[in-house]
C-alpha cells in the first residue's frame, strides 16, 4: 500500500505544476460592498475579450476566492454573478508569459433591488443552489456540458464521487437510486456508470442530490437518489455503445447499450455476459476443542463458469398526463468446480481418523422479471400523481455434486451424490398517491406482495454391491415457504423557512406457512408491525445543513437463510438454514452534517442502530461434527461515524475518501449460555485521477476493509487497490480504450473466518488469486435529443435479508 500513498502524494505535487506550467492564471476574492464580508458560492465565469460564450465556470469558496488555471496568454472577461447583487464584468489585458499570473483587484458587489427582465440577464447562472431536502448542479450553466457526457458532469456534484473505475458513490456509499426526471428506471439497475458515460451532458438541464429524499421519494433501504432533469425539449434520436474486454486470469466480457425515442414510444435496454476461470486456490480449516481432540483439513479447488443478463423498458406518453411503462429483466450463468481435500482427526496429537474427498460440482441460477405500471398526472399540479403497478419476479439456484471418500485410516469408503434445486417466485401489486398543498407534500399508498419459496433436495449413497445409488430419505425433501404481505402506508413532508420534517409510518400483516412434502407443518406466522420513520432537517449558513432523523426497518430472512437442506459435502462441518426464523425489526439514528467548499464537500454522520432479534450465523458442536445454522438470538447495536471528502485540487485533478469506524456489540443465548462479542470494526476508500492532454487519464484507487464482528467471532478483513489509464479517440471521444491492474502490489488474499465456543476454537482460511490485468474497448453510437418517459412511482421490494447468490471472478 505504501506505494500507492506515494503515487498518489507524487500526482498531487507534480501533476498541478506541469500541467500549468506554460498557461496563464488569473485569480480573485468576492465580497459585499455594504457587509464587508466575503461572498461564497458566487458564480464566476470566464470568456475571450468581445466573445460571448464562456469557455469556464466555477464558484468561490468559503473565503470568497476564485481562481481559473491552465489559461491560453490572450485577453479575457471575468462576469460575476450573485442572485441579489448587481453583476460585474472585468477585463484582463495583461496576462501573459511574462506576466502569467493576474491578481485582480478586490470585487465587491454592490446590492440590486432591482428585478431584472429576462432579456436583460446576460451573466452566467449559479452553478450550484441549495434547498432543504436537495443540491442542484445547473448542468446547462456549465460550458463544458457541450462536450462532456453525463457522467463527466457527475465528478462536479457535491457529495457524489466517482472513482477510477467510474463506479458511483453517493456520500461514500452505493446505496443509492438513479431517477431520470424523478422516474424510476429499469435502466440504472444493472450499471449505471456505463448508462451515464453513453448520455450527452448537452441533453441534461440539471442534476439533483437527495440525501434525504421528501415523502414522494420513499423507499426502504435506500441511502439517497440522483435525479438527472433532462431538457424538455425532446425531439428523438437514439444512441447505444458496445463494449469487449479480456483479462488475466482468463476471462471475457462483451456487452452492448441502446436507448431509442421516437414519438410517444421509447426504448431502452441493455445486455451482457462475462466468462472466467480461476486458477488454483488452497484452503485450510482447523478445530481445537478443550477436551484434546483437533481436526485438519488441507484443499485445494479451481473453477471456472460464465453469467449473462439482459434488461430493457418500453414506454408509451397516451397524453401529457398519462403514460405507460412496462420494463423486464433476466439473467443466468453457472460455475464448475473442482476440489479435493485431506482431512486428518487426532486427540492428544495421535492420529484417529483419515481420508480423502474428492468432489466436482455444477452450480446454476437464473431469473428474470416483468413489470407494468400506469402513471396518471394532473393539471393543477405536476406533482399530484397516482400510479398503479404490477411485477412479478423469479429467480433459481441449482447445485449438484459428485463426491468420493478414499479412507486412509478408520474411516469408510463413500461415493455418492447430493443435490439441492431452490426457486423464489413473488407476485407484487401496489397503488400510489401524492396530492401536494404549498411546497408540502402528502402521501398514501397500498401494497401486497406473495412470496412462494421452494426447495428440492436429495442426498444418496452408492450401493458398494451393485453400483445403484440409493437416497436417503432423512436428508431427501420438498419445502415450500408461502409468504404473504399487506402493507399500508402515509407520510408527510413538510417546509418552514429553513426547517424540513418528513414523517410516515407503515403497517404491515404477515402470514406465512412453511411445510415440508413428507412431514408436518416446519412453521407457521401472522404477525403485524407498525414501522415509523422521522427526519428533520435544518439548513445552516452557506452551503451546510444538520439532519437528525430515526428509522425502523423490518427485514424478512430469504430463502438461503431458511432453506433446511444440509450440505454434507464436508460430513465433519455441516450447514443449513432455519425455517423457523422471524422477521428482524432494526432501529436506526442518525445525525449528519454536509458542507460544500467550492467545487469540494465534506459530509459527516454519527449513527446508532440496534436490534434486538437480529438472525445471526451459530456455530455448535455435535460429536465430532461442527453445525452451523442461523437463529433469531442476537442483540445487536452498532454505534459508529463515517466521512466522505470529494476534493478537486484542479480540473484535472481529483481526490475522495470514504471512511467510517464502527464499534459492535453482539450478545445471544447459545445452549443455554449468554454468548457475546464486541469490537471495532472499519473501512476506507481512497482514490485519485488525473486529466492529460490529448484525452489521457490516469485513476488510481486504495482501500482496506477490516475484519468484521460476529457473535462467535470475526470474519473478513482485506486491502485492495487499482490502477488504470484510458484513452479516448475518434470523433466527439466515441471510442475508448482503457488498461486497469487490479491490486498491482498483491498477488493473493487470504480470507479467514473464525469461532470461539467455550468447548472448541474453530478457523477457516482461504487464499485465491486477486491480482488481474484487463484490457477493454467500447465504441459510442448515435445521439440521443431527450430521455425517455419513465414513472414516477414503482414497485422496490427490498424487505428480504439476502444471502449467498451467483456471480463471478
Amino acid at each position: 500500500m505504501k506505494y500507492i500513498f506515494l503515487l498518489l502524494a507524487s500526482l498531487a505535487v507534480y501533476f498541478p505544476a506541469f500541467s500549468q506550467s506554460n498557461s496563464g492564471v488569473i485569480k480573485g476574492a468576492v465580497s459585499d460592498s455594504v457587509k464587508v464580508a466575503a461572498l461564497s458560492f458566487v458564480t464566476v465565469s470566464l470568456r475571450e475579450t468581445g466573445q460571448t460564450t464562456f469557455l469556464k465556470s466555477t464558484y468561490t469558496d468559503e473565503k470568497g476566492t476564485f481562481q481559473f488555471t491552465g489559461l491560453a496568454f490572450k485577453p479575457y472577461e471575468v462576469v460575476i454573478s450573485y442572485v441579489g447583487f448587481k453583476p460585474v464584468i472585468i477585463k484582463t489585458e495583461n496576462l501573459s508569459a511574462g506576466n502569467a499570473l493576474v491578481n485582480l483587484p478586490a470585487i465587491k458587489l454592490q446590492p440590486d433591488a432591482r428585478q431584472l427582465k429576462e432579456v436583460e440577464i446576460t451573466t452566467q447562472k449559479m452553478l450550484i443552489t441549495q434547498d432543504i431536502d436537495k443540491i442542484s448542479y445547473d448542468v446547462e450553466a456549465d460550458p463544458e456540458s457541450k462536450t462532456e457526457t453525463v457522467l463527466d458532469m457527475l465528478r462536479k456534484v457535491p457529495m457524489v464521487t466517482v472513482d477510477g473505475d467510474d463506479n458511483i458513490q453517493l456520500k461514500g456509499s452505493s446505496s443509492y437510486r438513479v431517477l431520470i426526471n424523478g422516474k424510476t428506471s429499469a435502466l440504472f439497475v444493472q450499471n449505471p456508470k456505463d448508462v451515464l458515460k453513453s448520455m450527452p451532458a448537452s441533453s441534461i438541464k440539471k442534476i439533483e442530490v437527495l440525501t434525504n429524499p421528501p415523502a414522494k421519494y420513499e423507499a426502504e433501504g435506500v441511502g439517497g437518489i440522483i435525479n438527472i432533469i433532462t431538457n424538455k425539449d425532446n425531439p428523438g434520436g437514439y444512441n447505444g455503445s458496445v463494449t469487449a474486454g479480456l483479462r488475466t486470469p482468463t476471462g471475457y466480457n462483451g456487452g452492448a447499450y441502446l436507448t431509442v425515442k421516437t414519438g410517444k414510444f421509447g426504448f431502452s435496454g441493455n445486455v451482457g455476459a462475462n466468462t472466467w476461470q480461476s486458477p488454483e486456490n488452497s484452503s485450510l480449516f482447523v478445530r481445537r476443542e478443550t477436551n484434546g481432540r483437533n481436526l485438519t483439513q488441507n484443499g485445494i479447488g479451481k473453477n471456472n463458469g460464465n453469467y449473462h443478463y439482459g434488461s430493457g423498458q418500453l414506454s408509451f406518453e397516451l397524453d401529457s398526463l398519462n403514460l405507460f411503462t412496462g420494463s423486464f429483466s433476466f439473467f443466468g450463468g453457472g460455475n464448475d468446480i473442482e476440489a479435493s481435500l485431506n482431512v486428518l482427526s487426532d486427540s492428544l496429537s495421535i492420529p484417529v481418523q483419515q481420508y480423502l474427498r474428492s468432489n466436482t460440482q455444477e452450480e446454476s441460477w437464473k431469473g428474470n422479471d416483468i413489470s407494468l405500471d400506469y402513471q396518471r398526472s394532473f393539471r393543477k399540479n405536476e406533482e399530484q400523481v397516482f400510479t398503479l403497478s404490477y411485477k412479478y419476479s423469479t429467480n433459481g439456484n441449482g447445485d449438484f455434486s459428485d463426491f468420493n471418500f478414499v479412507p486412509l485410516l478408520n474411516y469408510e469408503a463413500q461415493t455418492g451424490k447430493t443435490s439441492n434445486d431452490s426457486k423464489e417466485s413473488e407476485h407484487t401489486v401496489q397503488a400510489d398517491y401524492v396530492q401536494p398543498f404549498g411546497e408540502n407534500t402528502w402521501e398514501v399508498g397500498l401494497k401486497t406482495i406473495s412470496r412462494l419459496n421452494q426447495s428440492s433436495y436429495f442426498y444418496a449413497l452408492q450401493d458398494p454391491d451393485n453400483g445403484v445409488f440409493v437416497p436417503d430419505p432423512a436428508q431427501s425433501n420438498d419445502f415450500d415457504y408461502r409468504q404473504d404481505v399487506l402493507a399500508g402506508y402515509t407520510s408527510v413532508s413538510l417546509k418552514v423557512k429553513d426547517w424540513g420534517l418528513r414523517a410516515g409510518a407503515r403497517l404491515e400483516e404477515t402470514r406465512v406457512d412453511a411445510t415440508f412434502k413428507t412431514s408436518d407443518t416446519a412453521a407457521r406466522q401472522d404477525y403485524f408491525n407498525l414501522i415509523p420513520s422521522v427526519a428533520v432537517s435544518r439548513k445552516l449558513k452557506e452551503m451546510q445543513d444538520l439532519k437528525l432523523s430515526y428509522t425502523q426497518r423490518l427485514e424478512r430472512p430469504g430463502l438461503w437463510f431458511l432453506n433446511p437442506y444440509i450440505n454434507r459435502l464436508d460430513p465433519k462441518n455441516i450447514s443449513f438454514g432455519n425455517p423457523g426464523l422471524e422477521a428482524t425489526t432494526s432501529h436506526a439514528f442518525e445525525l449528519a452534517h454536509s458542507a460544500f467548499v467550492k467545487n469540494s464537500s465534506l459530509n459527516s454522520s454519527l449513527f446508532y442502530n440496534f436490534t434486538n432479534n437480529a438472525i445471526q450465523e451459530v456455530t455448535t458442536l455435535r460429536g465430532d461434527t461442527s453445525i452451523t445454522t442461523y437463529a433469531n438470538i442476537g442483540k445487536e447495536q452498532n454505534v459508529g461515524i463515517s466521512l466522505n471528502g470529494n476534493l478537486n485540487l484542479t480540473k484535472k485533478l481529483n481526490l475522495n475518501l470514504n471512511t467510517s469506524l464502527n464499534y459492535v456489540f453482539l450478545k445471544g443465548a447459545l445452549n443455554g449460555k449468554t454468548v457475546s462479542n464486541e469490537g471495532f470494526a472499519g473501512s476506507a476508500f481512497g482514490s485519485t485521477g488525473y486529466k492529460f492532454e490529448k484525452n489521457w487519464k490516469l485513476n488510481a484507487s486504495g482501500g482496506f476493509s477490516s475484519r468484521w464482528v460476529q457473535l462467535q467471532g470475526r470474519s473478513g478483513g482485506y486491502f485492495h487497490s487499482n490502477l488504470m489509464v484510458t484513452k479516448t479517440f475518434l470523433k466527439n471521444d466515441k471510442a475508448t480504450i482503457s488498461l486497469s491492474v487490479n491490486n498491482p502490489f498483491q498477488k493473493t488474499r487470504r480470507w479467514i473466518n473464525e469461532v470461539n465456543d467455550p468447548r472448541f476454537y474453530q478457523r477457516q482460511e482461504s487464499e485465491f488469486i486477486i491480482r488481474r490485468v484487463g484490457l477493454a474497448f467500447t465504441y459510442k453510437f448515435g445521439e440521443l435529443k431527450g430521455g425517455i418517459a419513465q414513472k414516477k412511482r414503482g414497485i422496490e421490494n427490498d424487505d428480504v435479508k439476502g444471502g449467498k447468490s451467483g456471480g463471478g471472478n
